[in-house]
């Protein structure tokens, strides 16, 4: 990213603490950003900003809570919601409910804050979850109103519709600079493990480091996801927050999608585990190919290509294993 946009000015990070959220504090603070973080450390933690110590702000507090938003959002230039409940297939097809209103309502409220506040950018996190599932692959970027959300993810993926719509209307009935962001299954070493809530990559590379033989993967296998690190997710989240503040979706994401067998066993290359693997099919599956269309986002970014592969990728989840959970 261009570092002279970024420098000097005054972003506010919500859910700065979380996964996605500490890899984006690490890249704003080398960009020379003021930065303030709001989180209220439910799934994120402080540890993950240990690095950054003594270079940010931060303020603990509930992003369902109006007032607090508006608080937190008065004199920022940037604003950056990240806050969110994102849990795996396992957790999430059980808790609709849920998770429409926890997600809808903190970006609501973020929203409007963000409007009353005058910030020059507003950038919204979305989900890939909006795609329906029968969506067409690679997935360009869909109208949000089309078809229904993911399925096994719904509450999830219906709560991101809502607050694209909001963003929307913003922008047009405000003229409010908004961005919105498609993530495709971004994955790193930052993550804080949850046992059921938890994502497929940590999931499967916790359960083969800890010896499981044989090991039991839901599906067929043949099942594809397109997987990005998050180190290269965030740099493209600033990219599209400084150029593409229009209120129209753009994904995150690039179709070189991997099926969950290959993963299994670029897992158990790196880690040097060789169990059993039996697939599942009586367990969902989820939508058989998740894969965005990247031509927008190579557009808008000057062609940006992932600069951190697979076996790079999945090489710093087995030290995230061995950090958290000892060898």
């Amino acid at each position: 990213m261009d570092q002279g946009w970024w420098w000097g000015r005054k972003v506010l990070v919500t859910g700065g603490c979380g996964f996605l959220g500490s890899y984006l504090m690490e890249e704003l603070v080398a960009a020379g950003a003021q930065v303030t973080v709001a989180d209220n450390l439910e799934t994120g933690t402080l540890e993950n900003l240990a690095g950054l110590q003594g270079r940010f702000r931060f303020i603990q507090g509930d992003l369902k809570v109006g007032s607090f938003c508006e608080e937190i959002c008065r004199g920022s230039d940037v604003v950056m919601n990240l806050v969110g409940r994102a849990f795996g297939m396992g957790y999430s097809m059980h808790h609709h409910g849920e998770m429409l209103y926890h997600n809808a309502i903190t970006h609501l409220n973020m929203l409007e804050a963000a409007r009353m506040s005058k910030a020059e950018r507003f950038l919204l996190v979305s989900t890939s979850c909006v795609y329906s599932d029968d969506a067409p692959t690679p997935t360009p970027e869909l109208e949000v109103t089309l078809g229904l959300p993911e399925q096994v993810n719904a509450g999830y993926g219906w709560a991101k519709r809502i607050a694209e719509l909001q963003a929307g209307y913003y922008h047009r009935e405000y003229g409010m600079p908004v961005a919105i962001a498609r993530p495709f299954n971004p994955y790193g070493g930052k993550y804080r493990w949850s046992e059921e809530k938890s994502h497929v990559v940590p999931t499967l590379v916790k359960r083969i480091l800890d010896g499981e033989d044989p090991v039991i993967v839901w599906g067929s296998g043949k099942q594809r996801r397109d997987l990005l690190h998050a180190r290269d997710a965030v740099r493209l989240l600033m990219k599209v927050t400084e150029r593409y503040a229009c209120g129209q979706p753009v994904n995150i994401g690039y179709d070189q999608d991997v099926s969950i067998a290959d993963l299994v066993s670029m897992i158990c290359e790196v880690s040097g585990r060789h169990p059993k693997v039996i697939y599942d099919t009586s367990k969902p599956e989820g939508r058989f190919r998740k894969c965005a269309d990247p031509a927008l986002l190579r557009k808008i970014t000057d062609g940006y290509e992932p600069e951190i592969g697979l076996k790079e990728g999945i090489q710093e989840m087995v030290g995230w294993y061995h950090r958290s959970f000892g060898s």
